[in-house]
Order: structure tokens, then sequence, then C-alpha cells
């Protein structure tokens, strides 16, 4: 049976060429993903995190705490993503939905924005990181220059996991 890890440094010259932390936090990534897309939406049918789930299930959580985590990601994704009222060449490349276009805007940059606007904010733009890294768009450049991003997701994941109860307890 091939070994994944060694075959991808093998085969694919861009994947060799990352770092092991990169390496690292990509696949992380997906495995905290799958746990946050169970635990926030399962209550919806099935485990599902389409935007419409996220919004959904933020609006349900009765309260959102600060979190520094969240707080660095979030300058870190307006930094990446918004230049004055505009955007920039990455926000284009993310894709996010005309529909939730300023409710990604506002819980980002948004001067009266809650805890409940940003965190809805950084998991509609990890639902886009997620989307554009499982069809192949982050491949097609190999993944170049995305630690910051999926280290910022991650941290946004792992506090997104702790405010929702265990679906496998529930």
């Amino acid at each position: 049976m091939p070994d994944p890890a060694r075959w991808l440094n093998a085969k694919i010259p861009g994947w060799r060429n990352l770092e092991v932390k990169e390496k690292k936090a990509i696949r992380d990534f997906a495995v905290l993903w799958s746990f946050f897309e169970l635990n926030s939406t399962w209550r919806y049918g099935r485990p599902n995190a389409t935007p419409e789930n996220i919004i959904r299930a933020v609006n349900d959580l009765e309260q959102v705490p600060t979190n520094n985590h969240s707080e660095t990601a979030r300058a870190y994704f307006a930094e990446r993503y918004l230049i004055g009222n505009g955007y920039t060449e990455h926000w284009y490349h993310l894709r996010v939905r005309a529909e939730f276009v300023e409710t990604v805007r506002h819980g980002l940059a948004g001067e009266n924005r809650t805890n409940r606007d940003t965190l809805l904010a950084l998991l509609l733009v990890a639902n886009r990181l997620r989307n554009n890294f499982l069809h192949g768009e982050k491949a097609s450049y190999n993944f170049a220059d995305q630690y910051d991003n999926f280290t910022k997701a991650n941290s946004v994941l792992i506090y997104a996991l702790e405010l929702w109860p265990n679906a496998q307890e529930g």
C-alpha cells in the first residue's frame, strides 16, 4: 500500500517544495473542517456546512464569547481581503457568493460588529477556503503561500468546535 505523504513528495513537485509546517496546516484543516461540519450542522438533517447552514448554526448559538485567536484571524483576513471600501485581488479568488459579501465584509471590518458577526464572517471565509481546497483550485498552484490562510482558518475552526456540543455524544 503506498504511503500518501511519500507519494505526494515523489510525484508532486509543488507539494515537495512546501515546508512540513505548511503540509501539516493543510492536512489539519481537512480534519478540523470535517468535525466542524459534523458538530455545527448535523442537527439540520445531516452534516453539511453550506453558507446557509453556517449562518443558521451561528445564529442558533446562545452566545459567542470573545476569543483572541478569532480576533487575530479576523485582522489577518480583513487585511488579506479588504482594502478601504474595496477588495484585494485575493478576495476575488475567494469567490464569496454575492448574497454573503456584506455579511463577510461587516464581520471582518464593520464598525459595530459583534463576536457573532465576526465568527460568521470567519466561518464563511473558511467555507470558501474549503471549497477552493477540495475542488482543486489551491492545488493548481501547489498550495503556495497558503500557510497563514490555513493556520488562521484552523484556529477559527478550533474555536468554533468548542461552541457546539459534540454531535457524537448527542
